[in-house]
């Protein structure tokens, strides 16, 4: 064979700190849309993000380009300053 093909599907589960019920209505969509982008960002391609108000899930196809543990560490990362910065827009969020 000349060529391999590889298909890896990544299911990923985290958190807020301290179970913080800190997702709702207001932001829900947004969120998920921003952590879909990141996952296009780095090449792997969201299959589908979700959640409850206090973890969020996230189904997506990897890119050969970006290990499990960097993709992880970027999206935890830019969603945790993603939703300090909303919190100021809504009052009493965060």
């Amino acid at each position: 064979m000349s060529q391999s093909l590889a298909k890896v599907c990544t299911h990923i589960v985290f958190s807020t700190k301290y179970r913080q019920p800190l997702i709702d209505d207001k932001i829900e969509n947004e969120l998920h849309r921003y952590l879909g982008g990141i996952c296009n960002k780095f090449e792997c391609i969201p299959i589908q993000v979700g959640g409850y108000v206090d973890h969020i899930h996230i189904l997506c196809v990897m890119s050969r380009k970006i290990s499990i543990m960097k993709l992880l560490e970027e999206i935890k990362k830019n969603s945790s300053r993603w939703i300090k910065t909303k919190g100021k827009e809504y009052e009493g969020f965060y």
